[in-house]
């Protein structure tokens, strides 16, 4: 037998990013063995058995000889099942069981030991950042994952079942439907798949904002942080309904749009979890037990966390002080910046993580510190209130924009609880008109200094926000007497204009300012 060399591509990830992987094959005389290069990771040198099995399974023959696989680029460890069809496609080449194919043409899908072409954690990306790379032609395993029907003449996809019908398609004798796809694809067909349905209504009404009883002060705070995508910190004692309030926030949000649920499938899909095809906004949960890695991403290989989970949704952290030290200094860059880069020796990848950050944590460890009550007292000292408070870092908490005190709500109110109370709907309806203001208004502002939107001084920032002459005198005054740093002036600034934005009003008023700084009294008090 003369030495025979094939090539054939697949895609490999590598944080949220695809790679092209060339799959090189060469079959030599000798002794008959196996040999893979190119820094495979456990689950692609596993490979060797399930290609073997699906090859002799399907029909065809096994090389005798002495068969290498190098995967290039060699100096970059390469992780995941969806290699397994270039390795057979290209060892069928090597072997001269298949024609040579075109270097444009990217294979994807795992092998069962039958030879059935299944999916992976991962496709979807994979496919994305096919078409983005430029391939002319992909072959992947049949799909309900996304849509195949939508389109026009950039790349051609074909879903098969099997490593036979790869191989007959390959061979140009298998009649199938050939979908065109262009990189646009995804966003067309992710807009036809968002069409609001009565399930989605009858699911946001288990949790509508008609459900919380009282708190007022609370409500208003969540209208506010809608309107700016303000991170928000509810303190008080146990039971006075901070999950409640949080769990309701994504239902007065704006709709996911088509870029953003494209975004958000494209991380799913690497972590290997399933998104209905919802409209309302992703809300994670975790439970303050969770590890680093597992909040903010990364491990072994680069996985995003929690936070990248809750991009462009809602984070909701309870017991926020009993997360590790840890996982929560760890949450600085990404409330700063909407992502997060993860560097490790041999990698560094960077997730993005734009959400709304809600946390929720008790005044004390017994939870009844300044709650005024006759049957409740707080039994905690001086040193154990200051111990509890203390695990939550003054850096961290000056990066959240607003703190509410959350009061039980008085036995007295749900006489009236159906009365006064806005749904959902309502709020949301109200919302989305001080957004569009908004837009509206920076459009305008951005024409007025040219396209410029880099505020390099607090100064030139609070300009650009359109302060009245009183409103910035008692903002800057407020700042002077309670020794706030640069950023805390300007996330005050920035919550007044959210509060300027629900009036519709152009200018930021002196009240404006004034109900800003009350979200700022506990962090200012520490």
């Amino acid at each position: 037998m003369l030495a025979v060399y094939a090539v054939t591509h697949g895609i490999a990830l590598y944080g949220i990013e695809g790679l092209m992987i060339g799959v090189e094959a060469d079959v030599q005389s000798g002794l008959p063995g196996f040999e893979m290069v190119g820094l495979p990771a456990s689950s692609i040198r596993e490979a060797k058995e399930r290609v073997r099995s699906a090859l002799i399974n399907s029909g065809f023959n096994w090389p005798r000889g002495r068969i290498t696989v190098s995967l290039s680029p060699a100096d970059w460890r390469k992780e995941g099942s969806g290699l397994d069809l270039p390795i057979a496609i290209a060892i069928l080449i090597a072997s001269e069981q298949l024609p040579p194919i075109p270097h444009h043409t990217v294979l994807l899908g795992e092998l069962a030991l039958d030879g059935t072409l299944r999916e992976f954690r991962g496709l979807y990306a994979s496919v994305k950042c096919a078409v983005e790379l430029g391939a002319n032609d992909l072959i992947l395993p049949v799909t309900n994952e996304f849509d195949l029907t939508l389109g026009s003449n950039s790349s051609r996809m074909i879903a098969l079942r099997t490593l036979f019908e790869s191989v007959q398609a390959l061979r140009g004798h298998f009649i199938t439907k050939k979908t065109d796809a262009p990189s646009l694809f995804f966003h067309v067909a992710l807009v036809a798949k968002q069409n609001p349905s009565s399930n989605t209504q009858a699911e946001n009404h288990i949790r509508d904002f008609r459900d919380i009883v009282g708190q007022v002060l609370a409500k208003r705070a969540m209208f506010i942080s809608a309107i700016g995508n303000h991170h928000m910190l509810f303190y008080g004692p146990p039971g006075s309904g901070k999950s409640m309030l949080a769990e309701r926030l994504p239902s007065i949000l704006p709709n996911i749009s088509p870029s953003e649920f494209a975004e958000l499938k494209h991380i799913y899909s690497i972590a290997g979890l399933p998104m209905t095809e919802d409209t309302q906004r992703p809300f994670r949960s975790p439970h303050h037990s969770i590890t680093v890695q597992g909040l903010l991403g990364g491990g072994v290989h680069p996985k995003p966390g929690e936070i990248t989970l809750a991009h462009h949704g809602v984070l909701f952290l309870d017991e926020f002080p009993e997360f590790t030290r840890q996982a929560l200094e760890g949450l600085r860059q990404p409330l700063e910046t909407g992502k997060i880069t993860i560097s490790r020796s041999t990698y560094a990848a960077t997730f993005p993580s734009k959400f709304n950050l809600i946390a929720a944590m008790n005044p004390c460890p017994c939870g009844y510190h300044g709650f005024v009550s006759e049957v409740h007292h707080c039994r905690c000292s001086l040193r154990d209130i200051d111990r509890y408070r203390a695990k939550v870092s003054g850096p961290l908490l000056d990066r959240i924009d607003m703190t509410v005190w959350i009061t039980p709500t008085p036995s007295s109110e749900w006489r009236n609880r159906n009365i006064s109370n806005e749904s959902s709907s309502n709020v949301l309806e109200k919302v989305i008109r001080a957004k569009q203001f908004r837009t509206e208004r920076i459009a305008l502002t951005q024409n007025i200094l040219q396209g410029s939107t880099v505020q390099r001084t607090p100064i030139e920032r609070l300009d650009s926000l359109s302060f009245t002459s009183p409103g910035v005198d008692l903002l800057i005054q407020s700042a002077d007497r309670l020794h706030l740093s640069s950023r805390s002036l300007i996330k005050i600034a920035d919550v007044s204009r959210s509060i300027a934005d629900a009036e519709l009003s152009d200018q930021i008023l002196v009240h404006h300012v004034a109900e800003a700084l009350q979200y700022r009294a506990f962090t200012t008090s520490r």
